[in-house]
């Protein structure tokens, strides 16, 4: 860890002690690039454009506290727009990472889209191509090769604002339809839910028993946090109507699952 603080600041350092490749704007080129993600995979940037599709570039590394508080909201906006079986491809580039470092934050944020490490997949070559001089960065590439947005702060609700701006529009997934209770890998019931209501919580495996809670806005701000026995409901209180997301993870610590639920 101390040693993976150093190679981060020394990396910052060189910003400014060596030439570097311009940063990408909003408007200019995208530059392409070929990367094998942690599954074995290998992506080609211009392969996916030349296609017809939309991609997502999501710059990160893993200790980096922003990128971990967006990803719930990066991963809503993966699953709204198709879960990469659409015309919009979500990948996460990292920077300075082994697999086995981004394999490992996959697992406790829920990233279901391809992410590449930057030691071993290629991806710190693809953050000196595009200059990434902060992190998390977004960009949004379109078929013409060029940078069509940069989403600042990654929420859903900014996701939604750029896309529509560019014509972009949400996508159900082939595996599960884009639907509160079937995001993620919570079920959610009964959702919608009652303002005032309960909420019920099912996990895909059996339940943890005590385990901590986080509900987040579409801004990916918290409202609410603490303890919350899962073989029992969530009281809702007096939240206000909306779409919300929650987070819940074992006491311990190790997998984090995510939901989306309406209020109304």
């Amino acid at each position: 860890m101390v040693m993976k603080f150093f190679t981060k600041l020394l990396f910052g350092l060189l910003f400014f002690t060596v030439p570097m490749v311009a940063e990408a704007q909003v408007g200019g080129p995208a530059p392409n690039f070929t990367v094998t993600d942690t599954h074995g995979d290998t992506h080609t940037l211009y392969q996916y454009l030349d296609s017809g599709k939309v991609v997502v570039l999501d710059f990160f590394y893993t200790t980096c506290i922003p990128c971990q508080y967006y990803s719930p909201q990066v991963n809503a906006a993966y699953e709204k727009y198709g879960c990469n079986t659409a015309n919009v491809i979500f990948m996460s580039i990292d920077y300075n990472d082994t697999n086995a470092e981004v394999t490992a934050y996959d697992e406790q944020y829920n990233i279901k889209f391809p992410s590449v490490s930057g030691l071993g997949g290629g991806g710190n070559g693809v953050v000196n191509q595009y200059g990434i001089l902060g992190f998390p960065t977004l960009y949004v590439i379109d078929s013409s090769k060029t940078i069509i947005a940069q989403i600042d702060p990654p929420t859903l609700q900014v996701f939604d604002f750029r896309f529509q701006q560019h014509g972009i529009l949400p996508a159900g997934c082939l595996s599960a339809a884009y639907e509160p209770g079937l995001h993620g890998n919570l079920q959610l019931f009964p959702n919608p839910v009652a303002a005032g209501g309960n909420l019920s919580i099912q996990l895909p495996e059996p339940k943890l028993g005590m385990a901590r809670f986080e509900i987040l806005n579409v801004m990916g701000q918290s409202l609410r946090k603490g303890q919350l026995d899962l073989n029992s409901t969530l009281p809702l209180g007096s939240m206000p109507n909306g779409l919300f997301l929650l987070k819940i993870s074992p006491l311990e610590g190790g997998k984090v699952y995510m939901g989306i639920f309406v209020v109304e």
